[in-house]
């Protein structure tokens, strides 16, 4: 008998952590993530403990470096798991420097938190000694390249398309005396965007967890990223004088962004004086990941790549990595672009630049990405008039857009288009985890009408599922 219980991104999206205990008694964490989830008072989750022992823990398979699923890592580490961290190599690339990054955020939320004595003291889930000691139980995989865990499960990492070194698990288990097969999305891809390739099907599997970040929806139809770039270009920058400030991940997002306006400029449609500014230091380290790795990426890239011997860096870029010349470019009224992290405008260079910009009626801001309930980005999608960043209220003045264009994750008609490419109608039981409920039981009616023999779970949070 196996079980499975899902300790995080269960009924909600972030804080991805799903628990696999097998027959010969393995022990397997698929993903270890923070919980930015939010309560109805609205704070968030505490992350400091584990509903289980980490030294119990027998090895940690990591879909790929978000936060949002690798993030708790180091903790775990900190209280006593001494496992390997199996990922890809641009995984382990990512890594060290994202769980520094979210180091910092945490230090600096602990002190805001302690100055406030009612709020408690504010938690620090490592120190920059955890994440030295994880990165040395890091064994790095390549893909499809079959890897044993124990004598009785082995597993291999398939491209997910979803940033570099995004990758699905497979997962086979013969404890019981016969084989197991498993199959774990980490995050799917969108198909047919900038620069990853499609989301490769895993071969059949008895039991699926799947993410459903996009279940319920449909993303617009506007996937042309370089016409819709160009259109707010020049609507805002060109006839309005004004500032396009684009909220981008720095992993992903912002690379996708960013490729899109050297293609512009190598076809010569991006206005000579333009300047492009990715102000975010967290995403310059991971544009070198991008560069590195850029034989994984789709086609296209790879061809743009051969052609003009660089993805990224064009002249109309620059790249801000000091404090004082982001403060600059935040006051000054120069028409630009200015892509920042972080995504939902929740931390990060990016509230700097909506609160100096939002209220000017020449500016507009582009919201590229999924913003989860609560957040800046999701409060300034729902047309408020007014927001409040660092304790001022500022009037919403800019133009708010939002695109698809660059989405990283599959919506429901392409999670559809994966599972039928990975023949689910042989799968017996699909957990779909990683989403908002309602757009949970969305996808399980579009699931069910499709696949009329599979059995649909929305796990509960810590709860075991007996399977086999």
């Amino acid at each position: 008998m196996i079980h499975y219980q899902s300790f995080g991104a269960a009924r909600q999206v972030t804080g991805s952590m799903h628990f696999l205990k097998f027959a010969n008694g393995f022990k397997l964490l698929l993903d270890c993530g923070i919980d930015y989830e939010r309560n109805e008072f609205g704070e968030t989750a505490s992350n400091l403990n584990f509903p289980f022992q980490p030294q119990e823990i027998d090895a940690v398979v990591l879909s790929h470096a978000h936060i949002d699923h690798s993030g708790n890592i180091p903790n775990l580490v900190r209280q006593g798991f001494r496992g390997k961290i199996y990922c890809t190599k641009a995984t382990q690339y990512l890594l060290e420097d994202l769980w520094k990054d979210s180091l910092n955020i945490q230090m600096g939320d602990a002190r805001k938190k302690d100055n406030k004595k009612s709020k408690g003291k504010g938690e620090v889930l490592y120190s920059e000694r955890h994440i030295l000691q994880s990165m040395e139980q890091i064994v790095s995989c390549s893909y499809n390249e079959p890897i044993n865990l124990s004598e009785s499960q082995s597993f291999r990492f398939i491209q997910a398309g979803h940033i570099i070194g995004a990758a699905s698990v497979y997962l086979e288990d013969t404890a019981g005396n016969r084989k197991v097969k498993f199959g774990f999305t980490g995050d799917l891809g969108n198909y047919e965007t900038q620069l990853v390739v499609n989301p490769q099907p895993l071969p059949t599997v008895d039991y699926l967890i799947s993410e459903s970040t996009y279940g319920g929806r449909v993303h617009s139809p506007d996937k042309d990223a370089e016409a819709m770039l160009l259109k707010y270009i020049e609507e805002v920058c060109v006839k309005e004088k004004g500032k396009l400030v684009i909220p981008a991940f720095s992993i992903g997002r912002t690379q996708a962004i960013i490729f899109t306006f050297h293609q512009l400029f190598r076809a010569g449609k991006l206005p000579t004086w333009l300047k492009i500014y990715t102000d975010s230091p967290m995403a310059i380290k991971s544009t070198r990941v991008y560069d590195k790795f850029h034989d994984e990426l789709n086609s296209k890239t790879i061809e743009f790549y051969k052609q003009h011997k660089d993805i990224f860096h064009f002249q109309n870029l620059k790249t801000v990595s000091e404090q004082s010349e982001s403060d600059y470019i935040s006051e000054s009224h120069e028409a630009c672009v200015i892509v920042s992290a972080a995504g939902m405008m929740e931390g990060g260079r990016i509230q700097k630049h909506i609160r100096a910009n939002i209220q000017g009626y020449q500016n507009a801001v582009l919201i590229a990405g999924y913003c989860s309930e609560g957040t800046l980005g999701d409060r300034l999608l729902q047309g408020l008039k007014s927001i409040t960043i660092s304790k001022k209220e500022k009037q919403v003045n800019a133009k708010i857009f939002r695109t698809d264009a660059f989405s990283a994750h599959a919506d429901s008609i392409g999670l559809l288009r994966y599972y039928e490419s990975i023949h689910l109608e042989q799968t017996k039981q699909i957990f779909l985890v990683h989403g908002e409920e309602n757009g949970m039981q969305d996808l399980a009616k579009l699931i069910k009408n499709k696949f009329n023999n599979v059995e649909v779970t929305m796990p509960i949070k810590e709860k075991i599922y007996q399977l086999d």
